[in-house]
């Protein structure tokens, strides 16, 4: 790898504060690995492990904003696109390169691929619109987000224990969906959001579309003006009352809290520990 392209990298790297996705990982790997077989070697093997589930996942995070030109304050969205598409490419690419040099069961690269190309498919969903109801953008968040949480949680599990965990699959894509509903709610407040700016759907404006009430039909109104919340509004205040009255604030927290439930569920099927229980959910629960 060239200077310039290894600098640019680090950088992307570098910019976020928490290291999400490779913290996922390690955990997983450690939590499941036993009393017995938590020794250094395995925890030097995690660290490289967790280093290439995060640079896989922050490739996915360059290609979802190139795709949909918003969060345009990060570093990659800064410099000539080709060349930010050219280095998640990079970055994607060395992360299979490691997880292939890690694979010690021949599950590991199988699976990371079976999660990309869920993971692709959810974002062409989300692109092209295609989810036209509640069900429908439940499977695309599944797909699109889920299958992100989830390669990064039995990353670590099949390192550690040769065994693929259905159970963990199914709670990570729950806590996935519930992260995306708190994405979505947030997009909500960035007028650049291609989100608002194409059109596509989400829950919120999925729920909003069905004009339970005339503040729904006001924030139809808005979606369509392409004006800001505060030249609408006037303020941010207003603008979280209008969604409020119109039961979208509700409705999310409700979705999201299913989610979560669904996830407990899941993670309650597998026996742990309470306190391994409590570090999962204090990692995935946001």
């Amino acid at each position: 790898m060239n200077e310039n392209a290894r600098k640019r990298i680090l950088s992307f790297i570098r910019h976020k504060e928490h290291y999400f996705f490779g913290q996922l990982a390690y955990v997983h790997g450690i939590l499941f690995a036993g009393e017995d077989n938590r020794n250094a070697a395995l925890i030097q093997d995690l660290h490289k492990l967790a280093a290439a589930v995060e640079l896989y996942a922050r490739s996915f995070d360059i290609f979802d904003d190139l795709e949909d030109q918003d969060n345009l304050e990060e570093p990659w969205m800064q410099i000539p696109h080709p060349e930010a598409l050219n280095l998640a490419t990079l970055m994607y690419t060395v992360s299979m390169q490691l997880f292939t040099e890690m694979d010690r069961s021949g599950l590991l690269v199988p699976m990371v691929h079976d999660y990309s190309i869920r993971a692709m498919q959810g974002q062409h969903e989300d692109l092209t619109g295609s989810a036209q109801t509640e069900e429908a953008c439940l499977e695309m968040m599944k797909l699109k987000s889920g299958s992100l949480i989830a390669m990064a949680s039995m990353a670590g599990v099949l390192y550690s224990t040769h065994t693929f965990l259905t159970p963990v699959e199914e709670y990570s894509i729950h806590f996935g969906i519930a992260a995306q509903i708190d994405n979505d709610f947030r997009d909500l407040f960035h007028s650049h959001k291609s989100d608002l700016v194409t059109k596509k759907n989400t829950l919120a404006k999925l729920y909003i579309g069905r004009k339970f009430n005339s503040q729904s039909e006001d924030l139809l109104g808005f979606f369509e003006s392409g004006l800001s919340y505060s030249e609408m509004y006037g303020s941010v205040d207003s603008y979280k009352s209008m969604l409020l009255k119109a039961g979208v604030i509700p409705y999310l927290n409700v979705m999201k809290q299913i989610s979560i439930q669904k996830a407990i569920l899941s993670l309650n099927k597998l026996s742990l520990t309470t306190d391994q229980i409590e570090i999962i959910k204090s990692h995935l629960i946001k």
